[in-house]
């Protein structure tokens, strides 16, 4: 897609899952990439590997930027048009998820993903949309099922995300008479470093297949990071140019199956029920965390406990 090519793409969430996955695709088509994310080392490992896939040295800034922190927002589009002296295309990648009912979910919980989730992606487009009019860019927000099918235990991250899509109509209403497009992917069930990371806390081999969601999908098994990163490409590029105000479903036909009855959503979602926060720090702290959890025994390990 040579209409790619130079152009400035603003990614947030980009240190791992989708973002750092269709941030490595897009190199493929030489753009200029803004990446952000809380995950410093991750991050500078994405930019390296989206170089190398075809951006080349001097084309790819890693910003990094907690999306709680509003003052941190209108930073990250500023940054980028300094380094790069426009900006064509903001994706709102980076999410929150708190698992947990409503019963159970915290003021913290759920105020942190409405802020990641939704305000976020508002201000963010607010502070690009000076120089997306210059530019007749785009704004691609990736949102869930979970916006338009209620699921147990995801109560504050489904309706973070009903949010986003009917922002994505608003803002597309509003910016249609400047030549900017807003559209928006409507994600299923996608395996991601965070579900990886749930899984191994778990104990489990996949939250997905523990939970048989993979037979709610006609046409089988999970989207993959692929799936999702070539749609992100197509919204992104000038094939999509008659199309805003749209949420594609990238779902595998999630939605065309008829809404699951209670009982049976809730044995699906049995595994997850009530984890809490799914993200509260940086994916690198983490798995710092994590490796120390699921670190290997030593004989020291053993004669402690005697």
């Amino acid at each position: 897609m040579e209409c790619l090519q130079n152009k400035v793409i603003l990614i947030t969430g980009a240190s791992t899952g989708i973002g750092g996955h269709t941030a490595k695709m897009l190199s493929k088509f030489k753009p200029r990439l803004a990446l952000v994310a809380r995950s410093a080392d991750k991050l500078k490992d994405v930019q390296t590997q989206c170089q190398e896939a075809g951006c080349g040295k001097g084309n790819v800034i890693a910003i990094n930027a907690d999306l709680v922190k509003h003052e941190d927002l209108a930073r990250v589009v500023a940054e980028t048009v300094k380094a790069f002296g426009q900006l064509d295309v903001l994706i709102n990648n980076a999410a929150a998820i708190v698992m947990n009912d409503v019963e159970t979910t915290t003021p913290e919980g759920f105020d942190r993903t409405m802020a990641v989730n939704i305000r976020a992606p508002f201000f963010l487009s607010q502070a690009a949309m000076p120089h997306l009019r210059k530019t007749k860019g785009c704004i691609i927000n990736i949102s869930s099922i979970a916006g338009q099918r209620p699921f147990m235990e995801t109560a504050a991250y489904g309706i973070s995300k009903a949010a986003l899509e009917h922002f994505t109509r608003t803002l597309a209403l509003e910016l249609a008479p400047t030549g900017v497009r807003v559209n928006a992917l409507t994600v299923g069930m996608t395996p991601t470093d965070t579900t990886e990371e749930m899984t191994k806390i778990m104990g489990v081999k996949s939250a997905y297949e523990l939970s048989d969601m993979t037979q709610l999908q006609p046409l089988g098994g999970n989207c993959s990071m692929d799936d999702i990163a070539k749609v992100v490409t197509f919204l992104a590029s000038d094939l999509s140019a008659a199309m805003t105000g749209t949420c594609l479903p990238v779902e595998r036909g999630f939605l065309v199956v008829p809404p699951t009855k209670p009982a049976a959503m809730e044995k699906a979602m049995a595994p997850m029920k009530n984890i809490g926060d799914l993200n509260p720090t940086s994916t690198q702290e983490r798995m710092d965390q994590l490796k120390k959890m699921i670190a290997p025994k030593t004989p020291a390990d053993f004669s402690s406990k005697k």
